[in-house]
């Protein structure tokens, strides 16, 4: 909620609407605020990333906080009740309005609650008329006209009893735990937005009413549009459709969490077998709330650089192989508005937890008795700068909504509802020039004690498989023993100046072939190297690049899941040849350089992936080049690989999530060893020597193609690739074949559900049905098939979750790749109680047979396709797509004839063509079905 401003209650006329108006620093101009009559706040953007579409966000100032004991989970279940039936919306009817205006929604990706706030969520991919109309006028009906029907509410109980159980994970429950240990006595745990099994199943519709009225009121709602619309247009329609929006009964008042029980010096812990170790120490303060301002800012720049120092040294420590530690990291921790302060968190082995924790220890105490060097500092620094300059050149192609990626809408929202100025790129980077000539080493070193003021006598929380003998004392002694250790101080640090800069005689090019319909180049140098690339706009500075070389997980010499996450670890972290992962961080610190090697399941590729500016090209390919041509296999990485492998080992059956991950990929592949994995023994048997002898010869000798993608000339590319790449040794210039790896079959159907079991909390399950579905040789039927999971899911969602009430969320997926004739296959995956697992399957198997017999009728057909089809335009300016599409152009261009048959599959795709498709995906006897079930089953 924006400062000064109470949930629940009106803005007071001396108090401003929003924070920048009380702040010295500059609101990003872009953003256009205001406040209706009634007290709804809102903010507009115009952004074109991806043209023709918007963003909705209607925050609703109220979560689990505000709730009372008998309405525990009442403020997230009446989020799924804005989906079961307003005034003007009939109970069922508010997906399928949506859908057919080209927009997905559900309950389960379209909002979210929180402890101070609930936020629906809207993402348009068209602007048109009619659909900005249909989305505000819903928007208003969820904020305004719900009518929490008892009967509804009946029906909804089962779904979040399922949503309850589906994230009661081991992780999940010593999250919560050490939420609790850090912030007791504020009651922040108390509340948790999921609420309790008693509440949930019993709370009457008065309730609802009640915090329904109390709290979604118009002075307690913020209402975020940005997208490729005028503002003044945006702004007539939130005032078209909630000008006129009055608050019904008194407002409720708003419950802040209580002030935490700072004890230094206690002890907490949480014990299972099933969880990974580690130790973290608090320093804890009580939170003091501050303005947004230039000084704060500055202060937490100057603070954040010694915690970014401290953790360079950490992850140094683990990769050179002189840490007893996993991981070691600090950070800011600031929960809720409870607590402020640093937390030190280390991650390690059972039987390494003492040494780790002293480790850990000395490691933070060096840095506050000597300090840093000037080095990292600058190192620092730099990368930030570089951070904030790239920003600024991105910020007119920032995306409207993404996933994980920077995106307007949900940064937007963040700002206002955390109580920050929401500034723009360029305010950030002026702000970091500003005050970098000012900052100076001793400044840093003297806030960086200040914020670790009361280290002395921390907090400390453990985790551990097992409880210690006398755990509180045996954590303090161990801390004791440790703090009687004299630290000395760090060794100065030369870094070889980078060994790969020249190549040898740049590439010959002999094709050079542009396509029309993808606006891309193809070229090929004279040692068979490839360049597919394609100048784009759609990320302003931005350049990708995806280096695919020799055949990746198809090339492997034997069978093993062990060898390809050894190999992966070892090609991905020992940096190359005279040169470690941490020298190559400082070495290209401050520019935009860095490489992530891949090389997935079912890939016939080692992948090398990066992104860029065209300024920092050269350096970029440069790296990218010597980790082909120089790739390190360091004894200190495979040792780390292999500790963390025996820590983690024992914890991979912890959920019925992670026991998926080693029985079923095998399961659907009628046992094929290379999916799937077996006991630690076999993580443990391969060597450095069986990674090298599968890695090194592909890049050695391996075919090579590279994608660029971004916003640069083709002659620049051409010549940078030409210099690096193409001045390597002849490729070969065709991919190798892999008979043994690509030899991939369905197993055979069966009536008897496979039984596998997980050591996690004992009162979940999963269902996982599988069918043989087409391979991946008609391109057309990647795009039926995703239609036709689409339709799978939505008819499983209305029969397992709002007729038999079994599941918060039945997910489906469809799986088919090149490289297997005669193979793919669709599958359900649904959340169940153990003993409701069969008749889960049961439900399962009754809508796959009725898909397979009921012809698709066309308003439901139509309801799915018109989202994906509104997509088509917009999902087109995305660097990401068209590195997919170009990855092998050259070499099989597969992406290629995927993206030239899309539009006109979807176009021209009908119910009936789905409907033939669904018989014969379900109308078989091939299915196969797994239970995961807790061991107490077994």
């Amino acid at each position: 909620m924006a400062a000064f401003i109470a949930p629940g209650m009106a803005v007071a006329q001396d108090e401003p609407a929003f924070v920048h108006e009380a702040s010295d620093l500059e609101a990003d101009p872009r953003v256009v605020y205001g406040t209706l009559d009634n007290g709804l706040r809102y903010a507009v953007m115009n952004n074109q990333t991806p043209s023709g579409n918007a963003a909705i966000r209607m925050r609703i100032g109220t979560g689990s906080l505000n709730e009372t004991d008998a309405q525990q989970g009442i403020a997230h279940f009446l989020e799924h009740m804005a989906f079961n039936g307003s005034v003007n919306v009939p109970e069922g009817e508010m997906v399928k309005r949506l859908e057919r205006h080209g927009l997905a929604f559900g309950a389960d990706t379209n909002a979210s609650t929180g402890f101070d706030q609930t936020i629906y969520k809207l993402n348009l991919p068209t602007v048109r008329e009619p659909v900005l109309n249909e989305a505000m006028f819903l928007m208003r009906e969820t904020a305004e006209n719900l009518l929490l029907d008892a009967d509804a509410i009946d029906r909804e109980r089962g779904v979040i009893a399922s949503e309850k159980l589906a994230r009661d994970s081991l992780s999940y429950r010593s999250t919560v735990d050490r939420l609790r240990f850090f912030t007791e006595g504020s009651a922040i745990t108390d509340r948790l937005p999921i609420g309790i099994a008693e509440t949930i199943a019993t709370m009457p519709r008065e309730e609802f009413v009640s915090f329904y009225r109390g709290y979604y009121r118009p002075e307690n709602t913020f209402i975020a549009f940005i997208g490729d619309v005028e503002p003044a247009v945006a702004i007539a329609k939130i005032e078209e459709y909630f000008g006129d929006w009055k608050a019904q009964g008194p407002a409720l008042r708003e419950t802040r969490p209580g002030p935490a029980v700072l004890q230094p010096g206690k002890v907490g812990y949480f014990f299972d077998e099933k969880l990974m170790t580690s130790v973290t120490l608090g320093a804890l303060r009580p939170y003091e709330e501050r303005s947004d301002t230039r000084v704060m800012r500055r202060e937490n720049l100057v603070r954040a650089i010694g915690a970014r120092i401290l953790n360079r040294r950490f992850n140094r420590k683990v990769k050179q192989g002189e840490a007893a530690y996993l991981s070691g990291g600090v950070g800011r921790y600031r929960p809720y508005e409870v607590v402020d302060g640093m937390t030190l968190t280390i991650r390690t082995t059972p039987e390494d937890w003492r040494q780790a924790l002293a480790e850990g220890e000395q490691e933070l105490r060096r840095a506050l008795q000597y300090g840093f060097s000037q080095d990292e500092m600058d190192e620092q620094l730099a990368i930030i700068r570089q951070s904030r300059e790239t920003a600024v050149e991105r910020a007119a192609t920032r995306k409207t909504y993404a996933g994980l990626e920077y995106n307007y809408a949900r940064e937007l929202v963040s700002a206002f509802a955390e109580d920050k100025v929401f500034t723009s790129p360029q305010a950030g980077l002026a702000l970091f020039e500003e005050a970098e000539p000012t900052i100076t080493l001793e400044e840093v070193e003297r806030e960086f004690r200040e914020a670790w003021r009361g280290i002395e006598n921390p907090a400390i929380y453990f985790i551990n498989k097992e409880p210690l003998e006398d755990t509180e004392r045996a954590l303090k002694t161990a801390l004791r023993e440790s703090r009687n250790v004299a630290v000395t101080a760090p060794e100065p640090r030369n870094v070889a100046a980078f060994a790969y800069t020249d190549f040898g005689s740049p590439g010959e090019v002999i094709s050079d072939s542009y396509l029309a319909d993808a606006d891309a180049h193809l070229v090929k140098f004279a040692n068979n190297v490839r360049l597919n690339f394609k100048q784009t706009d759609f990320d302003a500075g931005t350049i990708a690049v995806r280096v695919r070389v020799g055949g990746g997980f198809m090339a492997m010499p034997r069978r093993s899941e062990a060898l390809r996450r050894l190999g992966l670890n070892l090609l991905d972290q020992s940096g190359v040849v005279g040169h470690t992962d941490d020298d190559l961080r400082s070495l290209f610190a401050g520019q935009r350089v860095g490489v992530s090697a891949k090389t997935f399941i079912d890939n016939d590729a080692f992948e090398l992936l990066g992104a860029t500016d065209a300024d920092d090209l050269s350096s970029q390919l440069n790296l990218m080049a010597a980790k082909v041509k120089a790739p390190a296999f360091s004894e200190d990485v495979a040792e780390q690989y292999f500790r963390k492998i025996r820590a983690w080992y024992p914890t991979h059956d912890s959920s019925p999530q992670e026991t998926v991950r080693k029985y079923l990929p095998r399961l659907v592949r009628s046992g094929h060893e290379a999916y799937g994995f077996d006991d630690l023994d076999s993580f443990l048997e391969p060597t450095i020597a069986d990674a090298r002898a599968w890695i090194e010869p592909e890049m050695a000798d391996g075919l090579i193609e590279i994608s660029v993608v971004g916003d640069i000339d083709k002659q620049t590319v051409v010549e940078q690739v030409a210099r690096t790449f193409g001045a390597l040794p002849e490729r070969a210039d065709d991919k190798g074949d892999y008979p043994v790896m690509g030899d991939v079959q369905f197993p055979a159907g069966s009536e008897t559900p496979n039984r596998f079991y997980h050591k996690g909390t004992p009162d979940q399950a999963l269902v996982y049905v599988y069918w043989p579905a087409p391979d991946a040789s008609d391109p057309v039927d990647r795009y039926r098939m995703r239609l036709l999971r689409g339709l799978f899911r939505n008819r499983l969602s209305d029969v397992l979750r709002e007729e038999m009430g079994s599941t918060y969320s039945p997910g489906t997926s469809s799986y088919s790749n090149d490289l297997f004739d005669g193979y793919g296959y669709l599958y359900a995956r649904v959340t169940a109680k153990p003993d409701e697992v069969d008749k889960v399957r049961e439900g399962v198997l009754r809508v796959a047979s009725e898909m397979a017999n009921t012809p698709i009728d066309e308003d439901t057909f139509t309801r799915a396709w018109t989202p994906i089809v509104e997509d088509l335009d917009s999902s087109l300016e995305n660097n990401s797509y068209w590195l997919s599409i170009l990855g092998d152009a050259q070499t099989g261009a597969s992406g290629l004839t995927r993206f030239r048959v899309r539009e006109p599959a979807y176009r021209d795709m009908t119910a009936e063509d789905i409907s033939v498709l669904a018989k014969e995906v379900f109308g078989g006897d091939r299915d196969i079905s797994a239970y995961i079930l807790p061991a107490e089953m077994q």
